[in-house]
């Protein structure tokens, strides 16, 4: 031990619960009296108790709604909390099932529980966790109910090819002495004090890959949009094609957000909504059958972002693309509707005739925005040919 921590001194405070952090969860139920309302609360004192057979706990107010909810039911769903539920798991802390059904003021999804009568899992949780009241404890202000686990639900891009559950990748949050928190770097596995380093360095180099590669413009644009958009905001994918940027966004947007999304191919409409779909994001996004050159006129809010991936649709006809004028129209409208620190990011392909053309008239009109108001940065790859993809992005600033 370092003399600088055997120096550290101590202050003794008042006995509390300061066993920090916590897990935070959002706990669903539901009762017969009214099954067709289902409720959510806001737990954080919550715990594993048992191995075999599987055993959780939540502590609950006997003042609280759900209190009489699971204790009519007899069942309840712990559902992990990730970054994108972090403000909806807020909200159902500090508001009453009595007076509002929150899942519909958050906009959240439902779905069958496996192995629940009644209580219902939370559409994009990480992870949900079916459990049976095996009995209640009072102990004072809090309820303890102790549940049987019956079933567990874990999303399937959470799991690799070989069944093998990565909830290192699920961005979770904790509950620090007031404060919600997203989990730090892995710093190692159990049993790695005493692993061999051979093994410990081939079983790091699985968490401690570089979060991102300087590898393309999409790889770029990707990490830049994950950086800028948190969970609330209202964002635009100009250029949905497949789907995939559309996506991105309604995870980074959570249930509290909206993505606003624009195509002239009823292709791409229809592959962005199936994809939707079956993210369970469907309800996230608002989606346009228009140029994205009529942006402000179906658009009226400010933005957080917008992402443009220019050219063709991939897999689709190359002689359908994007067009310079129509495109220039479309980032001048972006611009307008960017709030404050708001993004823009544009990926170009000059590969082809049009993109190139395109990729000069952006450079030129983005080069001439005035510095005060924008940051802007060009991205491109010399060593990689001059048909190489290229990214722009602006920021505005204050």
């Amino acid at each position: 031990m370092e003399a600088s921590v055997r120096e550290k001194a101590y202050r003794r405070v008042e006995p509390a619960t300061l066993l920090n952090p916590t897990p935070v969860v959002l706990v669903s139920c539901a009762d017969s009296a009214d099954p067709g309302r289902p409720n959510l609360v806001t737990v954080a004192w919550t715990g594993t108790v048992n191995s075999d057979p599987p055993m959780a706990s939540i502590s609950l107010r006997p003042s609280r709604h759900s209190h009489g909810m699971i204790s009519a039911s007899g069942e309840f769903v712990i559902n992990l909390v990730d970054e994108a539920l972090c403000r909806a798991t807020d909200f159902c802390g500090v508001r009453s099932g009595r007076d509002l059904d929150k899942a519909r003021e958050l906009n959240l999804g439902w779905r069958k529980a496996e192995e629940m009568a009644l209580a219902p899992a939370v559409q994009g949780a990480p992870v949900s966790l079916s459990c049976r009241v095996r009995q209640i404890l009072p102990l004072g202000s809090h309820d303890l109910f102790l549940g049987e686990v019956r079933a567990v639900e874990v999303r399937e891009d959470l799991m690799d090819d070989r069944g093998a559950i990565h909830l290192e990748k699920a961005g979770l949050v904790a509950y620090n002495h007031g404060l919600y928190q997203a989990l730090g770097p892995v710093l190692g596995f159990f049993g790695y004090s005493v692993a061999r380093p051979e093994v410990f360095s081939r079983r790091m180099a699985a968490w401690t890959a570089p979060r991102w590669e300087l590898k393309s413009a999409r790889f770029l644009a990707r990490d830049i949009l994950t950086a800028a958009v948190r969970p609330g905001d209202r964002v635009i994918d100009a250029t949905m094609g497949n789907g995939h940027d559309t996506e991105l966004l309604c995870s980074l947007v959570g249930p509290g957000g909206r993505v606003y999304g624009f195509d002239v191919q009823p292709s791409a409409l229809e592959k962005t909504r199936g994809r939707l779909a079956e993210a369970g994001l469907a309800e996230r996004a608002t989606l346009f059958l228009a140029g994205h050159e009529q942006m402000k006129e179906r658009v009226s809010e400010p933005v957080q972002a917008v992402v443009f991936n220019l050219g063709w649709l991939p897999g689709g006809d190359h002689g359908i693309t994007t067009r310079t004028e129509t495109t220039l129209a479309a980032v001048r409208q972006a611009l307008e509707l960017l709030s404050p620190w708001g993004v823009l990011v544009i990926c170009v392909y000059p590969g082809h005739a049009e993109g190139a053309r395109e990729l000069q008239r952006l450079e030129e009109a983005l080069g001439a925005l005035p510095p005060r108001a924008y940051n802007v940065l060009f991205q491109r790859f010399p060593n990689a040919g001059s048909g190489a993809p290229a990214c722009l992005v602006v920021q505005r600033q204050r």
